[in-house]
């Protein structure tokens, strides 16, 4: 199955596009509209992480719109056992935010979206504590701490059995940020079973939880 393309009940499929840490144009939203238009319900339904879902599109429509959408500059994804798209909140013009959020999602997005996981890995970014509950659903939420670090959670997750994540023990510094995830997603990878959550990883093996927990402050010391 093409990524980004989900059934729905009466043979009806659904296509996911991806934003840019939650952001779309306007000419964006305008080719997501004319497709939703020619090849779907006219509908379009905006998801928690910051997507966009053309919904009812018929069968026989399915492989035109394909077609179609590589044409538009738009991308399909958010699906499968991947990185999912960035959730990140509005701190860059927010009077709460510490931090230009916008452009870290950017970034974010870049180095890590639609990389293989055992299951699904979902990244938020959060400009002020006022998001805290967001960051701990998260299988690495990310929120200021002091002056160019960071506080992150680790294996959070939502779903049919809600999971807070694990706070990590060391502010990160912002150079050693994206050295931490990656780190997390290699641990992931190694060590969690097919089909396994990182947040069911941590719980099945609270050792584990401890070692990257030792590990991630050699890595920002």
């Amino acid at each position: 199955m093409t990524a980004g393309i989900l059934p729905q009940k009466e043979n009806r499929w659904t296509v996911r596009i991806l934003s840019t840490g939650g952001v779309f144009s306007a000419a964006e939203l305008k080719r997501i509209a004319g497709l939703a238009e020619r090849f779907g319900s006219g509908h379009v339904t905006a998801t928690s992480r910051g997507t966009m879902e053309i919904d009812g599109i018929a069968a026989d429509k399915l492989d035109g719109l394909l077609d179609a959408f590589h044409e538009s500059g738009l991308r399909l994804g958010g699906t499968g056992a991947t990185v999912r798209s960035i959730t990140a909140c509005k701190g860059t013009a927010c009077v709460h935010g510490a931090f230009d959020v916008a452009a870290l999602a950017v970034r974010l997005d870049a180095a890590f979206v639609g990389q293989p996981v055992p299951k699904k890995f979902k990244i938020g970014v959060f400009g002020c504590w006022n998001s805290l509950g967001k960051a701990c659903s998260q299988d690495v939420g990310i929120l200021p701490a002091g002056p160019g670090t960071f506080t992150l959670h680790m294996g959070g997750m939502m779903g049919r059995t809600p999971q807070l994540g694990i706070q990590i023990g060391t502010p990160v510094p912002a150079a050693r940020l994206f050295e931490v995830i990656e780190y997390l997603l290699g641990v992931y990878r190694r060590q969690g079973e097919a089909g396994e959550r990182f947040g069911r990883l941590l719980l099945r093996r609270p050792e584990l939880a401890a070692q990257i927990q030792r590990d991630i402050v050699s890595l920002c010391n």
